[in-house]
């Protein structure tokens, strides 16, 4: 729509597309641990094997429901944000 276009500046970025894992994940990403189906490994937490990334939904279950994936990114969003919350305690 015209007039439709914005741009918003941040901080951090959380990309959150697609419904199964990229294949290139395994050969551009050192230290990001997947598993057979070239899904991401990763805790309860979201926390994966590459430290500060974090992950949730299709990419670490498979495909799965909406709610399961919505579910995911925001126990991964909390992890995230003690995460940062951690690193900034750690430099003060």
């Amino acid at each position: 729509m015209p007039g439709s276009n914005f741009v918003l500046d941040v901080d951090t970025v959380v990309i959150a597309i697609g419904q199964g894992p990229n294949p290139l994940i395994q050969d551009t990403t050192p230290g990001m641990s997947t598993n057979k189906h070239g899904n991401i490994v990763a805790d309860e937490s979201g926390k994966t094997t590459k430290e500060g990334v974090f992950a949730g939904g299709d990419i670490v279950t498979g495909a799965a429901t909406v709610i399961l994936a919505m579910g995911a990114g925001k126990v991964a969003a909390q992890s995230i944000h003690k995460y940062i919350q951690d690193k900034k305690q750690s430099l003060s």
